[in-house]
C-alpha cells in the first residue's frame, strides 16, 4: 500500500468510496472533493495499481488543524488502511505547524470513534444534528507530539 497526494484523476474514485461511506445527505459532493484535492491537505491509500483503498482530507490553519473526512472502501475496512492514513495525515500537518487537530465523528459510527480513540483523539464535545437532524458527533482533539 502507498500513500500519496490525492491527485484530480484520483476523482472518481473518491467520490465512489464517499458515497459507500455516507448517505447522500451528508456525502461531499464531486465538486466539493475537486476542490478540496486542490486546495486543502488530500491522502490516498492505494494500491500499486492505483486503485484507491481510502483518503483522508484535512487542513492546516496556524497551530491548528482538523480531519475533514476519513473514508476506506468497505472491502478493505480492519486491515490498517484508516489508522495509516490518520498518522501520515497528522505527519504533514506536523510539518506545518500544527499542534492540535480536531475532528467530528458520528455516534452512530462507533467503529470510527474507535478508530480515532485508539490513535490518540479524546472526545470534548457533543455537537448535536452535525450530520442532520437526530444525527450528532463528538467533536474529538489530539496533541500532537
Amino acid at each position: 500500500m502507498i500513500i500519496r497526494r490525492a491527485e484530480p484523476g484520483d476523482l472518481a474514485q473518491i467520490a465512489q468510496i464517499e458515497g459507500l461511506c455516507f448517505p447522500e445527505e451528508t456525502a461531499f459532493p464531486p465538486g466539493m472533493f475537486a476542490y478540496l484535492i486542490r486546495y486543502s491537505v488530500a491522502l490516498v491509500a492505494c494500491e500499486p495499481a492505483e486503485k484507491v483503498l481510502g483518503f483522508i482530507i484535512g487542513y492546516a490553519s496556524g497551530t491548528g488543524g482538523a480531519i475533514y473526512t476519513l473514508d476506506v472502501h468497505p472491502l478493505y475496512r480492519r486491515r490498517g488502511i484508516g489508522r495509516e492514513l490518520i498518522k501520515a495525515l497528522e505527519e504533514e500537518l506536523r510539518s506545518q505547524g500544527v499542534l492540535t487537530v480536531r475532528l467530528e465523528a458520528a455516534l452512530e459510527k462507533p467503529e470510527a470513534m474507535e478508530l480515532y480513540h485508539k490513535a490518540g483523539y479524546r472526545a470534548r464535545e457533543l455537537v448535536k444534528n452535525y450530520y442532520g437532524r437526530g444525527k450528532h458527533a463528538v467533536r474529538m482533539f489530539k496533541t500532537l507530539k
